[in-house]
């Protein structure tokens, strides 16, 4: 494949929507992409240093672009792939479709995925780890006396007269305050 430019996405998508089946894309057709979008993220970056205002709004108009082609093909493209699992028949896949593949073939034969469960898990621990420099807790002035309530932890909070002041999840927080039990106060230091 000759380099990606928005122009070759726009031929790309064409492609792919007049077409009943994949059409044939380079293996590398997801790293060529992440590289156009990482090369164009630099030149915006870089035209932000120089000053130039006008340069760097038009990198960052063409990286919206090619975010939104890639994502109508890779839409047109996993539509296509869940067909060929049900059809049982894969054609023109390239790099992780083929997983995807094999993973959506595998629940519609209603056999197990443990290796996916596995890499879920994980992802869903890293997703939770988070740091902040500046501690901003979420506090909450009860406007009535409020019984025990529970998060969807299941861990207790309270009971709350009114007037209290709290410091309580924002799922929590935000019920409350719907219900004009509690008035939200940020806290920060």
């Amino acid at each position: 494949m000759v380099s990606l430019d928005l122009a070759k996405l726009r031929e790309l998508l064409e492609m792919e929507l007049s077409s009943n089946e994949l059409t044939d894309l380079d293996e590398e057709f997801y790293e060529e992409f992440d590289s156009l979008m990482k090369a164009l993220k630099i030149k915006a970056e870089s035209s932000k240093e120089r000053g130039e205002e006008i340069e760097q709004q038009l990198y960052l108009s063409e990286l919206g672009i090619a975010e939104k082609l890639a994502r109508e093909i890779i839409r047109a493209r996993l539509h296509k792939i869940v067909d060929m699992a049900v059809e049982g028949r894969p054609f023109n896949l390239v790099g992780d479709e083929k997983k995807i593949f094999s993973i959506i073939a595998t629940f519609i034969h209603r056999e197990e995925i443990p290796v996916l469960e596995e890499e879920i898990q994980v992802k869903e621990t890293e997703e939770v780890v988070f740091k902040t420099d500046k501690r901003i807790f979420t506090a909450y002035l009860m406007l009535q006396d409020i019984p025990k309530i529970l998060d969807e932890h299941l861990r207790e909070y309270g009971p709350f007269k009114a007037g209290d002041l709290a410091t309580l999840p924002r799922t929590l927080g935000h019920i409350l305050t719907q219900r004009e039990a509690a008035r939200r106060v940020s806290i920060s230091y």
